[in-house]
């Protein structure tokens, strides 16, 4: 039984978690940045599957999350990952949710994983435009 989920990375932003997160419709999404999330993700996890690691641009990802996803960070969340739900699939894209107080944009994905499992990936992005956060947790509906 799969009883836990290790999240790659927590979000460096404690506040997101007490913030007002409103669900964006297609016409209000950045649509770039949509797309690079995407993939960022699709990178990130090639680079897993094939015993490598992603390696953060300073352009793309603040330094919180360049210093705390180090390789040997990743590697030991994606086995964490992979022994629990199987090597990663596919994703696709679910919802955008933003946050007014902290600018936080957060893009949701539903990846597969092995047999059928449904697991969110989570893209965060700061007021810059880096990448602030990344999740990969058990899919729910709505943000949480």
């Amino acid at each position: 039984m799969k009883t836990f989920l290790l999240s790659l990375c927590v979000l460096l932003s404690a506040s997101v978690y007490s913030q007002e997160f409103k669900k964006l419709d297609n016409a209000n999404i950045n649509q770039q940045q949509k797309k690079f999330a995407k993939k960022f993700a699709m990178d990130y996890f090639a680079k897993q599957i094939a015993g490598s690691y992603y390696l953060f641009q300073h352009n793309e990802a603040t330094d919180e999350m360049i210093k705390g996803l180090t390789m040997d960070k990743q590697k030991e969340a994606y086995a964490q990952i992979k022994s629990g739900f199987g090597d990663f699939k596919s994703l696709e894209y679910a919802q955008t949710w933003f946050d007014n107080h902290t600018h936080l944009t957060v893009y949701r994905f539903k990846g597969t994983f092995g047999d059928n499992n449904l697991l969110e990936i989570r893209v965060v992005f700061n007021y810059q435009g880096k990448i602030a956060g990344f999740f990969v947790k058990p899919w729910t509906e709505n943000l949480q």
